[in-house]
């Protein structure tokens, strides 16, 4: 009698048949993990626009000057002045700032005292709604330029995946 060594055809097609559902499974799981992380990374660049879009937004809010905001359909001007150099030291002259919507993007206009040159900065892209507010204590919050002495701006923003981001900022010499 002889003994039989090695496998037999049916046991190498069943072990390779279960190899090929590893390696398959194995495949779908490394793919999940892969759109995953490119969906993290997206989501987080997103978000990390739309920061820096308020965070610039709130900074010109902080060097407001006396002169009224205007808010008209989907944008804002204001003065700003005493903003730092890059050598720290506050500068004198003043600052006219649009931000206005345009074709889905948020853009940050500036024009210096005495110049006429206009400096456009695009602050955000894929922005579906944009709309500004003042708040005046006595009578509360107006979609228009009636507000004399304004103690907020609020701004409220849809852009990319985020809807209805809703940032007040007080305005300078209010205290909370």
């Amino acid at each position: 009698m002889s003994k039989q060594v090695g496998f037999t055809l049916i046991e190498l097609v069943i072990a390779i048949a279960i190899f090929a559902l590893l390696g398959l499974a194995s495949w779908t799981l490394f793919d999940g993990v892969v759109r995953m992380q490119q969906g993290t990374m997206a989501h987080e660049r997103e978000l990390r626009g739309l920061q820096r879009a308020v965070a610039v937004i709130e900074r010109d809010v902080l060097h407001i000057t006396e002169q009224p905001i205007v808010l008209e359909h989907a944008a804002l001007h204001l003065q700003r002045s005493h903003w730092r150099n890059p050598l720290d030291q506050p500068r004198s002259e003043r600052q006219a700032l649009t931000y206005r919507l345009d074709s889905g993007t948020l853009w940050r206009e500036s024009r210096g005292e005495g110049t006429l040159i206009l400096q456009r900065q695009k602050l955000l892209g894929d922005v579906r709604q944009l709309s500004w507010r003042l708040y005046d204590g006595q009578t509360g919050w107006h979609n228009d330029g009636s507000v004399k002495a304004p103690q907020a701006l609020e701004l409220q923003v849809s852009a990319g995946r985020f809807e209805a981001i809703r940032r007040v900022l007080l305005l300078p010499g209010v205290l909370p």
